[in-house]
């Protein structure tokens, strides 16, 4: 059965040209992600300095593996919770108008 991790990934505090070229494959690393529904949800704060992460996974080392993957993890500090549950609001579709 698989588990919900929050992952919290502090920014580095300087944004280097190196870093910024990450920026554009990281997202669409993490659309795909959230596509394949292994990302719940994925936030960063204003100040974009921390992204936290809910990652659906069968252990803490799936969710290393799946991290590993993201093209901006080795400039990154990393920190994952196994969370006991997770509870979301559900996501609402616009009533269908037959014509």
């Amino acid at each position: 059965m698989k588990d919900i991790y929050l992952v919290h990934i502090t920014l580095p505090d300087v944004f280097t040209p190196k870093f910024y070229a990450l920026i554009p494959p990281h997202r669409n690393k993490i659309n795909e992600l959230l596509e394949q529904g292994v990302i719940r949800s994925y936030s960063l704060d204003m100040e974009r300095k921390n992204i936290w992460v809910f990652i659906e996974g069968i252990s803490e080392q799936e969710v290393m593996d799946i991290l590993s993957t993201f093209p901006i993890i080795k400039e990154v500090k990393v920190n994952i919770t196994e969370l006991a549950y997770f509870d979301s609001a559900p996501i609402n579709f616009p009533d269908l108008i037959m014509n």
